[in-house]
């Protein structure tokens, strides 16, 4: 009469936790980009990356600085830039990179120190250019920002902070870098959180709808943050599999129970 109850109960739990399994591998919605795109068509009026950054305190810039001169040229390259260390004077600052002060400055060498905040790579290269012409002929010079990057996290296959290589990057540039989203990711809730002078400000992205390639966020800006949102299946799993567990726990105890009863 024992072995009726303990059969009883073991087909129970096991019931239980099969619905359990079953519920938690539901499968996510709306995980395919642009659904009203349609077929072979052209989007008019994008959003552009026409923008060209302006220096901000902080920022790292590397500066090369090339002319035919091989004894002079060498040291507008190996100047002092934030080279405070030891080991500083013997790296050149275009590998160091100049940090831009809490005033919006950095020193070179004959030059002294230069107001950059507020300028952009074209303005200081137009600058450094003008203002180097009587110690170097022919003189060239490029900058690029070497501190800039964005930060991915959540539902990404790879959560990074990212550098940025050029004056800014497009969300789908940055998502592909990450490894695209999970399966679990939402593709309509994309939060991007920007810095703003006043204050944070956070914009939601919607992967599905092609309405994304108009907004201002498309393109990153340094300092951006990315947050993909689990999908409400994933969060759910989540719990059904810990109520899973406890399930199959108590099952296994009932088993045990009425055996040892017996």
């Amino acid at each position: 009469m024992n072995s009726k109850p303990t059969f009883n109960s073991f087909i129970l739990g096991l019931f239980l936790v099969c619905i359990v399994i079953l519920n938690s591998c539901a499968t996510p919605k709306n995980v395919v980009y642009f659904q009203n795109l349609q077929k072979d068509t052209t989007l008019h009026n994008l959003v552009n990356n026409n923008m060209e950054l302006k220096i901000r305190k902080n920022d790292l810039l590397g500066i090369n600085i090339v002319s035919p001169d091989p004894i002079s040229t060498p040291l507008f390259n190996g100047g002092a830039g934030t080279a405070s260390t030891a080991s500083a004077s013997s790296t050149p600052a275009s590998q160091i990179g100049y940090l831009v002060d809490k005033d919006g400055n950095i020193v070179m060498y004959k030059l002294g120190i230069i107001h950059v905040e507020g300028l952009t790579r074209s303005d200081l290269k137009d600058k450094l250019q003008r203002d180097l012409s009587p110690y170097l002929k022919d003189v060239m010079v490029t900058i690029r920002f070497l501190s800039n990057h964005v930060t991915i996290l959540g539902e990404v296959t790879h959560p990074q902070v990212l550098n940025m290589a050029y004056e800014q990057i497009s969300l789908l540039d940055a998502i592909g870098e990450s490894g695209d989203l999970t399966i679990t990711g939402r593709r309509d809730n994309i939060l991007v959180i920007r810095e703003t002078p006043n204050g944070k400000q956070f914009k939601r992205l919607n992967l599905t709808d092609n309405s994304i390639f108009y907004s201002p966020f498309y393109y990153l800006k340094p300092d951006d943050v990315v947050y993909v949102e689990p999908t409400t299946a994933k969060i759910k799993g989540q719990k059904q599999q810990i109520i899973g567990y406890a399930l199959t726990a108590l099952s296994i105890a009932i088993t045990i129970f009425t055996y040892l009863k017996r």
